[in-house]
């Protein structure tokens, strides 16, 4: 006669206390705050692999150079020029992380629409300014120009 082993038993049990552990450590850090961990969803560009809702969206994003980094695009609507993810957002500026490696800082804006950690697409309203807005853009830590970025 075999005799069972008891590590049929044992490895499942094993994983399931390690399931547990690891969910009870993921709720103590979103109430303490520790460390800070983005959703799942923001880290795949996801919205190209469904294609179930609707975003609103302008054909073309062009901004018009007026005085050193200081932009406008003939509406009032700062639009994001790549898709990508936005890092930061305060009362007057939106940092996005686009999928082609530039961090664009769109800023001195009076309403921003747009939260940390959200996916935006390309076009997509990041915010409302009033005359004009201003545009940072780096890339391997090299600041790169409206022109070099809308070539990339």
């Amino acid at each position: 006669m075999k005799k069972k082993s008891k590590a049929n038993f044992v490895n499942p049990f094993i994983f399931l206390l390690f399931c547990i552990a690891l969910f009870l450590g993921f709720k103590i850090n979103e109430k303490q705050n520790w460390i800070q961990i983005p959703a799942i969803g923001t880290w795949l560009p996801y919205e190209n692999w469904f294609q179930f809702y609707d975003h609103e969206v302008s054909a073309s994003i062009e901004y018009h150079h007026l005085v050193d980094d200081m932009y406008t695009n003939g509406t009032n609507s700062c639009a994001s020029l790549f898709d990508g993810i936005v890092l930061k957002t305060d009362e007057e500026s939106v940092t996005v992380l686009h999928d082609n490696g530039v961090l664009g800082v769109y800023a001195q804006l009076e309403d921003v629409v747009v939260k940390g950690d959200e996916r935006v697409l390309k076009g997509q309203s990041l915010g409302i300014f009033k005359d004009s807005l201003k545009l940072e853009f780096k890339k391997d830590d090299q600041k790169l120009s409206y022109e070099e970025v809308v070539k990339l």
